[in-house]
């Protein structure tokens, strides 16, 4: 329990802009299916867009949970992952405007994965980042200790 305070002062400090990426990352991806759906399948059945939406969704929080455990485990190499899937929002949503889309949601469409990059490359998530990988190391440290002198 020494190390209690270490950990509130982490998830005070870094928690706000973890948890903003996230919820960004998910109203982004909800804007750019509301968009490809409201524009590109209109003519589609209402079913076939229903399933369409689901399994998008599944998709999108299942490599939203995916990449942001990676780096809580102190991998950093995964926001990559997480930049790609704004990067795919925005490129999802940006086409619409030929459809003439409602301006309000084209705007947020085009805003969020743009908040989001600017989250990701804030200084405060490059730190976050670099506390993780130095928590890692000394979990792994902690590990082969513990290995060692269950050998003796």
């Amino acid at each position: 329990m020494e190390h209690y305070p270490f950990f509130l002062n982490f998830m005070k400090r870094y928690f706000p802009t973890f948890i903003a990426a996230i919820f960004v990352a998910k109203i982004s991806c909800l804007l750019a299916l509301f968009a490809l759906l409201d524009n590109f399948f209109v003519s589609a059945p209402l079913a076939d867009e229903a399933k369409f939406f689901a399994v998008c969704t599944v998709i999108c929080i299942g490599v939203l949970v995916h990449s942001n455990f990676m780096v809580v485990r102190g991998r950093p190499a995964w926001v990559w992952v997480f930049a790609g899937l704004f990067v795919v929002c925005l490129l999802c949503v940006l086409p619409t405007i030929a459809y003439r889309p409602n301006r309000f949601v084209y705007a947020a469409g085009i805003l969020f994965p743009l908040l989001g990059l600017l989250l990701l490359n804030s200084k405060r998530h490059r730190e976050m980042r670099i506390q993780l990988v130095e928590i890692r190391r000394q979990r792994e440290l902690i590990r082969q200790a513990f290995k060692a002198s269950r050998r003796r």
